[in-house]
């Protein structure tokens, strides 16, 4: 394996885990997307797959690299609804990808959806030979995006598409005034939500990286006004009831209704739409 930041191979093997996942039917680890009057975690979560899913154009003769692939729900939802030929699930915490493996057994999925343990800085793909990479709400988590670009790119065959959904640093024009009282509470967002400084890039920074690797077509959209409102009113019913007590207080802290409100000011969440040029674009 390659060197990886231990911290976050570590959070998901030991704290954000299975049981502390805020679904009551699946086991979604993403903030979910809301704008169609979802009411649930559960929901929410698929729509952000699907929102995902839709934009990669995920068919039946795709091979999908599903990068920092989580516990795999995304991978089932796309393996059912879309159809895929193939798709692989990457992530550096060998925990999930043992818990991801056994629900696509017992799901009988074992034949379209396989799990491996690696990084996305250095993916155990090899080169051209997926037509669809995601990262679904993992990429922040990432070493170096740019890296990671590169990395999606190289494996891509030419006219693969790349579709990320991410948080990413709100761009201070867009942060409130109230918020902007605050210049602790900027530092210490910024430093919990990305791993290096390298990560430390607005939507406009993360279009340009994408640029940079090679992509076209490249779109880059915020859709934080349909996740953190949202998801910060479901916690705040949802964090009360006597079930949730399940969930380890750590978490509750931070992805309850107090922890939102210290990091929604401070961020974006955008999709990233990017496609390698064609063979004959002269690649």
């Amino acid at each position: 394996m390659p060197r990886v930041p231990n911290r976050f191979s570590l959070l998901y093997d030991k704290i954000i885990t299975a049981p502390n996942s805020l679904g009551e039917r699946s086991l979604f680890l993403n903030l979910g997307y809301w704008e169609d009057g979802q009411h649930d975690f559960d929901e929410a979560g698929a729509a952000l797959a699907r929102l995902v899913g839709t934009e990669a154009r995920i068919g039946s003769d795709d091979v999908v690299v599903d990068v920092g692939c989580g516990l795999g729900d995304q991978d089932f939802l796309w393996a059912k609804e879309f159809g895929p030929k193939r798709i692989t699930g990457v992530n550096i915490s060998a925990k999930q990808i043992e818990i991801s493996s056994a629900r696509a057994a017992e799901l009988g999925l074992s034949d379209v959806v396989a799990y491996v343990h690696g990084s996305a800085n250095d993916l155990p793909q090899s080169d051209a030979s997926a037509t669809k990479v995601t990262a679904l709400e993992s990429a922040l988590h990432f070493p170096s995006r740019p890296r990671f670009f590169d990395e999606a790119f190289r494996v891509l065959e030419p006219g693969g598409r790349l579709v990320t959904a991410d948080v990413v640093p709100l761009a201070d024009e867009h942060v409130s005034s109230e918020a902007k009282q605050s210049r602790t509470n900027r530092i210490l967002v910024h430093r919990i939500f990305t791993t290096a400084r390298k990560n430390n890039t607005n939507a406009e920074e993360y279009r340009q990286a994408l640029v940079a690797a090679g992509f076209e077509n490249v779109r880059v959209y915020s859709i934080r006004d349909n996740v953190y409102p949202q998801y910060s009113e479901y916690v705040s019913r949802r964090f009360d009831l006597p079930e949730m007590r399940r969930i380890n207080p750590l978490i509750r802290s931070f992805f309850g209704p107090k922890g939102a409100s210290f990091w929604a000011p401070w961020l974006d969440y955008i999709v990233a739409v990017a496609d390698k040029p064609s063979a004959g674009d002269g690649l």
